[in-house]
């Protein structure tokens, strides 16, 4: 009888074959719904860049200075002349300087850079909301929306405050979903982004990660500690290559309060002040935020709270601990400083709008969406595109400075410095030429160190010696020539901003 294990009578259709070719591993395709979000958040970061690209302000051609000379001589420096390490944000800069590798064109680098922030915080808010089971375009569009149609965000085009927003985001989604690896990488990347967000990520970490379940110690600490690893490297290579662990801007911006005692903690009455519609369309989404926290706290503290409220609480918490910190330090009300607690409120404000909309009304939602509107008509009737946003606290329009740096750089040798009016950024981008101040020389920046280790603290003073300990000291060189602004008519470079009025800028011997 053949049993088929005998050599002699087997056939080759009795052995059993197996296909050891290893299976294929494919990458999770977007669906289309998560296609369609991501879409919709590139058309509003697209949309916000084409009416206000004309009118950035004078900081984000900071940021647009360091990239141009990454990309195009490798040279950490606002000017090529100098070295500095005033750029508050390596990440964005990184990123504009691969945008204008890519295209070679430094404004549409920013504009690039912004489509594919807000497309990212769109994706991300949709993550959080599925996480959360709201429904997913309802939050991905209230959040992006609300952010790129807010007058302090629309202030800030080309500089880091977009990042700031996606990646406070991103860190609500992953820690939300337990996720330590993921989490830490975005937490990472935010401190990068900006350092002080080190604050409220870490709080987002502790809140999300340990509040609902104790023993996730280790997962929170697997965030920090991979957070570490991907913002140590620069840090620590900062010191000793650039001579400080973190920007000297940290050092520039804290160094004193605006005229009439207007600090960050009380800089939004001056605001409301100056800017009454646009400090009027921002109030009314953090009230939203503000009263979903408190809603969100009352059901946790009852023992009701699902994870949407602990997502809530987390970033209601997040951003007032940000908040608290800068207005202890007393630095000035610069309005990126707000961006982080105002990006956190807004997300707060977008989901207690989609989970009201979801229980009983659609009515927050379309009040915020009505807001939107409402700001979107009072920052575009200054024109599209705009000359400067209506927030706005430059001595003079992007326009008016490139005009005067153009005529700058034909007037001045290449081998004469110029001391600077008080702002840099966007002369230095016109000019090219060796405009000096606090952020493109350091021996100017390290005078003001010393200034403030004359009078700080124990702590303050420690700190200030520990971070600058690799810095290179040097004489305070007199410049060669003086550029002066001056309010009203007079000769050189007029300049005109709505609500400042008439300017001049020009040169002195």
């Amino acid at each position: 009888m053949a049993t088929g294990l005998d050599p002699a009578t087997r056939s080759d259709h009795d052995v059993p074959t197996v296909d050891d070719t290893p299976p294929r591993r494919t990458l999770p395709r977007p669906s289309p719904p998560t296609l369609l979000i991501a879409a919709v958040g590139a058309l509003m970061g697209g949309l916000l860049f084409l009416v206000a690209y004309r009118g950035m302000p004078d900081d984000s051609y900071i940021t647009l200075d360091y990239a141009r000379n990454v990309a195009e001589l490798g040279h950490w420096g606002l000017t090529p002349f100098r070295d500095a390490n005033s750029a508050t944000s390596p990440l964005n800069v990184w990123l504009l300087a691969a945008g204008i590798v890519v295209t070679g064109r430094p404004a549409v680098s920013a504009g690039l850079v912004l489509v594919l922030t807000t497309t990212a915080m769109a994706v991300w808010a949709a993550g959080l909301a599925g996480q959360l089971g709201l429904r997913r375009p309802v939050v991905a569009f209230l959040t992006v929306g609300l952010i790129v149609t807010s007058p302090i965000f629309a202030a800030v085009v080309g500089m880091e405050s977009f990042l700031v927003a996606a990646l406070l985001v991103a860190v609500a989604r992953y820690a939300a979903a337990h996720r330590p690896v993921a989490t830490g990488i975005v937490t990472g990347l935010g401190v990068l982004t900006r350092p002080d967000l080190v604050l409220p990520a870490v709080v987002l970490v502790a809140v999300l990660f340990l509040a609902a379940a104790p023993r996730a110690v280790r997962g929170a600490l697997v965030a920090v500690g991979v957070g570490a690893l991907v913002t140590l490297p620069w840090h620590v290579w900062s010191w000793f290559a650039l001579g400080s662990f973190v920007p000297d801007s940290l050092i520039i911006k804290t160094s004193g309060a605006f005229p009439g005692g207007e600090v960050f903690g009380n800089g939004p009455l001056f605001m409301a002040e100056r800017w009454p519609m646009a400090m009027l369309v921002v109030g009314v989404v953090v009230g939203v935020g503000l009263v979903s926290v408190a809603v969100s706290a009352a059901r946790w503290v009852r023992g009701q709270g699902r994870l949407l409220d602990r997502v809530v609480v987390a970033a209601g918490l997040a951003g007032a601990v940000h908040y608290a910190a800068y207005a202890a330090m007393g630095v000035s009300s610069y309005i990126w400083y707000y961006c982080p607690s105002l990006a956190l409120l807004t997300l707060c404000a977008a989901l207690g709008a989609a989970d009201l909309s979801r229980q009983r009304t659609t009515a927050v939602v379309t009040g915020l969406a009505l807001v939107a509107g409402v700001s979107i008509g009072h920052q575009t009737a200054l024109g599209i595109p705009w000359p400067h946003p209506a927030v706005f606290g430059n001595w003079a329009s992007a326009a008016d400075y490139i005009n005067a740096g153009s005529g700058l750089g034909a007037a001045v040798p290449a081998d004469q410095s110029i001391l600077a009016p008080g702002e840099i950024g966007t002369i230095a981008f016109a000019c090219r030429c060796d405009i000096v101040d606090q952020f493109s020389d350091r021996a100017r920046l390290m005078s003001i160190v010393d200034s403030r280790l004359a009078t700080a603290g124990p702590l303050e003073g420690l700190l200030l010696r520990v971070n600058f300990l690799h810095a290179e000291r040097r004489a305070v060189e007199p410049p060669d020539r003086v550029l002066t602004y001056e309010t009203g008519t007079g000769p050189g470079w007029p300049t005109y901003v709505i609500g400042r009025g008439a300017g001049h800028l020009f040169l002195e011997p």
